[in-house]
């Protein structure tokens, strides 16, 4: 009688082991989860910036065209979200950190038909650098500028 009961203390002296140990390796999962919330906002980031940043660089005419309608479709699709609006330019867009439509319904619909004035300017025939103007805070991709090339 006296063994049955120190291998039954014994048992449970295991089992509360194995459930602090388990207890701990919780524990430590959900705080290693907690520190890689990072790199988890960057790559929705870099998700965001891929379908424009693919087009970096000197492109054709065409490309520019097919990148400013991927913009517009962009805008009319998060157009609840104004921080997520991306102007259009014919110029350098590098030191552009201005978004704007973070203003009125007025702004954005002033930008959308500035944007499809610049559409309209962009010729087959021609290359076009791209340059991309970055949100300061999160790195998004707030201005797009297409020059031309000689």
């Amino acid at each position: 009688m006296e063994n049955a009961s120190k291998a039954l203390i014994i048992a449970g002296a295991i089992i509360l082991a194995i459930l602090i140990i388990g207890l701990g390796m919780f524990i430590y999962q959900k705080a290693a989860g907690a520190m890689d919330t990072g790199s988890i906002v960057a790559a929705k980031v870099d998700a965001y910036n891929a379908k424009f940043e693919r087009y970096k660089g000197i492109i054709t005419g065409s490309d520019a065209r097919t990148l400013c309608n991927t913009i517009t479709s962009h805008n009319r699709a998060t157009a609840e979200d104004s921080s997520q609006f991306v102007n259009i330019k014919l110029s350098d867009a590098t030191n552009d950190t201005t978004n704007g439509a973070k203003a009125t319904d007025q702004a954005k619909d002033f930008n959308s038909k500035l944007q499809t004035n610049v559409i309209s300017k962009i010729r087959s025939g021609y290359s076009y650098k791209v340059t991309f103007g970055y949100e300061p805070g999160s790195s998004l991709i707030i201005c797009v500028g297409l020059e031309k090339q000689n």
